[in-house]
């Protein structure tokens, strides 16, 4: 039985395309919408800073974790739909996203229990408060999670484009360039765990890669779907 049931790959794939454009929006306006946290002062400085921005700060962080909903949802669209071309290639493409997605999760709540521990350095007596905001402070200012992340979900995006490339389901160009876009992820992290400096100069040439890779590939399955005529054994009727 499918994991998720729909009327067609046809169906499938625009919603599948719907759902990674709701990821691609809400991504960038949560972006938008996070504060700018000063991390390189005081930790008093630090928290003064999240303090004041609190409601934008936790709208952003709704906002990435409906987003995360929807690519959960994204990851097993296309697991169905590309599982027929090779199910080892799609299954680890799926679980490689569900890992980006828990790893994601946990990032964005010990954000949140960054700010929890702030508000109640608020109230604290001064040694404690110290103490509390320095923890802050420290979670706020460790990426790791994401880079970790962000690898995870290279690798679900670049295996989604070698699989358009075994297959006539959307022009393969696209398949290529969805490749490109994961790669990119892939190589800016890993460039940032073994020399950050190199990381750092690589990290704005990445965006404008995935934008282009997811981008072109989510529009293409919202407007266009799927080749509906491939061959059975690329895309045979989705189980219901």
């Amino acid at each position: 039985m499918a994991l998720f049931s729909t009327d067609s790959p046809e169906s499938a794939a625009r919603l599948a395309g719907a759902l990674w454009l709701i990821v691609i929006i809400v991504s960038i306006a949560s972006v938008v919408a996070n504060p700018s946290v000063n991390t390189s002062g005081s930790p008093a400085e630090t928290a003064a800073s999240v303090l004041a921005a609190e409601t934008p700060y936790r709208l952003a962080f709704t906002g990435l974790f409906f987003g995360g909903l929807c690519y959960l949802g994204v990851t097993v669209l296309l697991y169905e739909l590309l599982r027929p071309i090779n199910k080892s290639i799609a299954l680890f493409g799926a679980f490689a996203s569900v890992a980006g997605l828990t790893i994601g999760a946990v990032s964005a709540v010990n954000e949140l229990g960054a700010l929890a521990l702030l508000k109640e350095a608020s109230i604290a007596a001064p040694a404690l408060a110290n103490q509390l905001q320095t923890i802050a402070q420290v979670s706020l200012r460790d990426e790791a999670e994401f880079k970790v992340s962000m690898v995870y979900f290279g690798l679900h995006v670049a295996s989604i484009g070698y699989l358009i490339l075994r297959s006539n389901l959307v022009p393969r160009i696209i398949g290529g360039v969805a490749v490109a876009g994961g790669s990119s992820y892939i190589i800016s992290s890993f460039a940032s765990f073994v020399a950050p400096a190199v990381g750092a100069r690589l990290a704005p040439l990445v965006i404008p890669i995935a934008i282009l890779g997811e981008g072109s590939l989510t529009l293409w399955l919202l407007f266009k779907g799927v080749n509906v005529n491939a061959s059975p054994r690329v895309l045979p009727a989705i189980d219901r």
